[in-house]
């Protein structure tokens, strides 16, 4: 070190420190960009989800410059400290609570014969599928679906199952949104007290978004506490609630913050790029950029965490376990 110019140091903590600058800035620049536009939507959804991957990239940057220099600097000690923010991988699954998938598994996708088979062997109690493709699942029971309603797209079909003999009841809502922009959501109300909520915000990317924070304000306003504000199909005022499912939004972004104040907790928090669920696979390539798929809790203890790939689908699914009332 003593080799180099103090002009030559401060270039390369300068350059060192690149990433986590880029991290700050696109998370800054991401809430510049206008809620009421798609090419908005777009920007801001790119800013917000930058800075895990930044983060994860600025260790090996730090390293390879102290593969260069010969030497060590505090910027270098800094990007390395960051690595946590990139995200925490999920524990593995503990096998206590009852399991439950709710999965975007593409309407447009071919293979439902694998699907139907990749469905089963997670061994989920409870099945809540986004864009149903498939009608019957083996080993379960369906418990509601929407395939005989007039629904917008193909995409906006939705259908719910469960093992056989579990304490099981489930509807399928209208569409709602704004205008053309709109989704139907599932209920499912497990054991009489707890009520998941199958969730499909409307796409707001590359068309309209006018949809989809509409359709998340009204799953927000039936929340208070953690807990169902009214009766809402098959599920109860005061049943503790999980909100699971593709929100079509990445996390701390505008539609995601109309479930502050309700009482909701993110349970992908702290998993960062483990918990990115979109693009993987089916026509597109399996490499998850964006966190579109989320898992919130309110009222009720919910673990194990995580996404899983199914064959033929755009979008990872989301596993994990009620363990019990808080």
């Amino acid at each position: 070190m003593d080799s180099e110019s103090p002009t030559s140091v401060s270039k390369i903590n300068a350059l060192v420190l690149m990433p986590l600058v880029l991290a700050v800035v696109l998370r800054v620049v991401g809430e510049l960009f206008p809620s009421d536009e798609v090419w908005g939507h777009m920007g801001h959804s790119i800013g917000l989800s930058a800075w895990p991957w930044l983060c994860l990239f600025a260790p090996f940057w730090a390293l390879l410059a102290r593969y260069r220099t010969g030497y060590w600097t505090k910027p270098m000690f800094l990007a390395i400290a960051v690595a946590p923010l990139a995200g925490i991988p999920p524990m593995p699954d503990s096998g206590e609570g009852r399991p439950v998938l709710v999965a975007n598994v593409n309407a447009y996708m071919s293979g439902r014969t694998d699907l139907q088979q990749a469905l089963s062997d997670l061994q989920a109690d409870v099945v809540i599928q986004v864009e149903a493709r498939v009608k019957e699942i083996p080993g379960m029971v369906s418990l509601a679906h929407n395939f005989d309603a007039q629904v917008s797209r193909p995409s906006h079909y939705t259908a719910a199952f469960c093992v056989e003999n579990a304490p099981c009841t489930s509807s399928i809502t209208e569409e709602f949104g704004y205008g053309s922009m709109v989704m139907p959501m599932a209920l499912v109300r497990i054991s009489d007290e707890v009520c998941v909520m199958g969730v499909h915000g409307p796409p707001p990317v590359p068309f309209n978004i006018e949809g989809l924070l509409p359709y998340m304000r009204k799953i927000a306003q039936s929340i208070e506490a953690g807990r169902l504000r009214e009766d809402w199909g098959v599920c109860r005022k005061g049943d503790p609630v999980i909100v699971a499912g593709d929100m079509n939004a990445v996390p701390g972004s505008w539609a995601i913050r109309e479930f502050d104040g309700t009482g909701l907790r993110n349970m992908t928090a702290w998993q960062g790029v483990w918990a990115t669920s979109w693009p993987s696979g089916g026509d597109w390539i399996n490499l998850p950029l964006m966190q579109l798929d989320h898992v919130w809790a309110g009222d009720i203890d919910v673990g194990d965490v995580r996404t899983v790939r199914l064959p033929g689908s755009d979008h990872q699914g989301l596993f994990f376990r009620i363990k019990s009332e808080r």
